[in-house]
């Protein structure tokens, strides 16, 4: 009986495993990974498309999964981001945002609203969210 056990105490480990390792495991690999630079620091972000629906339609997801591949972090499209970013925070979260926090949030929120963009041009809206866009940073 040290068998059934055994598995059981397996099993946990690895469903701890799981939910400690964040979206990586979670989501599967990234739809897309960046290296980029904020406030001098080395930073790497990760996207990951996901349906919301059951049924989502096979052109969303092409509409989303090009936008993802194909979305450059200009500086206007940084700065876009930065500046609705900027717009959405109250003075708390302000104040308590560090520069590399938020200019990393800038850059993951320019990738996601191309990809929005282009869903929405498509015929999908983001107030119809058919399509979640999730991501991920750290810095170094």
């Amino acid at each position: 009986m040290k068998t059934p056990r055994l598995l059981v105490a397996a099993g946990l480990v690895c469903a701890a495993a799981v939910v400690l390792s964040g979206c990586a495991l979670a989501q599967g690999p990234a739809d897309r990974t960046d290296e980029f630079t904020a406030a001098g620091q080395s930073c790497s972000g990760s996207w990951w498309l996901g349906d919301l629906k059951e049924g989502t339609s096979t052109e969303a997801r092409e509409v989303a999964e090009a936008a993802l591949a194909e979305a450059e972090v200009t500086d206007v499209k940084l700065e876009a981001a930065t500046s609705l970013l900027d717009l959405s925070k109250n003075d708390s979260e302000s104040a308590s945002t560090t520069e590399v926090d938020f200019e990393s949030e800038a850059y993951m929120l320019a990738v996601t609203l191309q990809v929005k963009d282009a869903l929405e041009e498509a015929g999908y809206p983001d107030s119809d969210r058919v399509l979640e866009v999730w991501s991920e940073w750290n810095c170094s």
